[in-house]
């Protein structure tokens, strides 16, 4: 370990000052979205579940399907006219209205709680592509290796700080209040990722020949022709799949728990800073210990592996504190693992795939496989109500199979395997 951390010193030392200040900014950009992320996500579904119950969070996320399309299409074709700036600008000025409006209004306007919801998982999506589209183009594989690791971790600390801000302030300010943090932490993103485009030469411009028109047909196209880009795509519709089922399992379970807004905002505050603590400590170890030893290749398996075990868990006894053990240890291995793995597929991509058609992976296929999570929570329930809490374990027990036979044929391809164990 000793070895390791001091050829991790060796590396940052042979860094330009310009590379220093580049990853230093990206560092605290992670911070910032994570932070206000942790602070919203568990005031956003608390209050949604406060004006509308658990029944009609499958709607929600049928509703957020074409919404998700609308951005991933306004994104796509005005990222090359406006630069990724003033992109960040537009996207931030937006999420800051929404926040701003709902602290306001959502006590008297519950559609406002159902825009919230719905936009709450669309905006942090678009915010982690445009920062992370940035930092593939700048970072190798071999300092990717290493250097994402720390990346995740330092946003993973954002999110242990956001995460107490709810977890200690919902019963004494008010959910609705919480929302007002979105001002401040998305104004100090907004000083840091320009500094960061400044340092990397993005600040203008995105380096990124496209034809007149941006069509998000253009990236999917991409996505059909390489390999790297529909392993990836597989990964996230399977990994969004089983943990939007066990989320809304776990929400059935916490709705019936408690009842009430602030003291269910709180529960979800205090458990996401469990669960954003387990993710800081296997991003910044575990999953640079993982990769080093596994290689990227073979590290693909374990988190289906780790999460098949855990799915069996809650198959055979689906109750309130294993259904909370089991949603909260997929979700450290999706912020954790899955994500740096997944993020360092990107590296030998052209740099139009890491824009554009990571976009459709990463915003639309991310939340759209939620969709797909939709028809069928609402099919299950309707077909088989009495054994709902049994059915909704043996989804994602299915899943981890398909994914594990999954990687196992896809990662034997040699185009796949020569550039990621470079």
């Amino acid at each position: 370990m000793q070895n390791i951390l001091l050829q991790a010193k060796k590396e940052f030392s042979s860094y330009s000052h310009s590379e220093r200040l580049f990853t230093l900014f990206a560092m605290l950009c992670g911070f910032f979205i994570t932070f206000e992320y942790a602070v919203i996500k568990p005031t956003s579904n608390s209050i949604f579940i406060a004006h509308y119950g658990v029944k009609l969070y499958p709607y929600a996320w049928l509703v957020a399907l074409p919404l998700n399309f609308f951005i991933v299409t306004i994104y796509n074709r005005f990222l090359s006219r406006l630069g990724c700036f003033r992109m960040a600008l537009c996207s931030v000025a937006v999420t800051m209205c929404i926040s701003v409006v709902s602290a306001l209004y959502v006590a008297c306007c519950s559609p406002l709680s159902f825009l919230l919801y719905i936009w709450k998982d669309i905006y942090v999506l678009l915010m982690f592509q445009q920062l992370w589209s940035v930092i593939h183009t700048q970072i190798e594989m071999k300092r990717a290796k290493y250097l994402y690791g720390i990346l995740f971790g330092v946003s993973g600390c954002g999110a242990v700080f956001g995460s107490m801000v709810p977890g200690f302030l919902a019963m004494r300010i008010g959910s609705e209040s919480l929302l007002f943090m979105t001002v401040p932490l998305y104004l100090l993103f907004i000083r840091f990722y320009y500094s960061m485009l400044n340092q990397g030469n993005f600040l203008n411009h995105c380096d990124i020949e496209t034809p007149c028109h941006h069509r998000i047909s253009q990236g999917i196209q991409l996505i059909r022709s390489s390999i790297f880009l529909k392993f990836i795509l597989l990964i996230v519709i399977l990994m969004q799949l089983s943990a939007t089922i066990m989320e809304f399992q776990f929400n059935t379970f916490l709705h019936i728990k408690l009842p009430l807004q602030d003291m269910r905002t709180q529960f979800y505050g205090r458990l996401w800073a469990t669960v954003n603590t387990c993710k800081l400590c296997m991003q910044f170890f575990a999953t640079f210990l993982l990769v080093q030893f596994l290689g990227l290749r073979r590290s693909h398996f374990v988190v289906p592996g780790v999460l098949f075990i855990n799915s069996a868990l809650s198959l055979l006894k689906p109750t309130f504190s294993v259904i909370t053990y089991s949603f909260g240890v997929i979700k450290t291995f999706d912020y954790s693992i899955f994500n740096i793995i997944k993020e360092m597929l990107y590296i030998p991509l052209k740099i139009e795939e890491k824009f554009k058609a990571k976009a459709i992976i990463d915003v639309f296929a991310y939340r759209s496989a939620k969709s797909i999570s939709a028809f069928f929570v609402i099919g299950m329930q309707y077909l088989y109500p009495s054994r709902v809490p049994y059915i909704f374990s043996l989804g994602p027990f299915v899943i981890f199979i398909i994914w594990i036979a999954a990687i196992s044929l896809l990662t034997r391809d040699e185009s796949f395997k020569k550039p990621i164990e470079a």
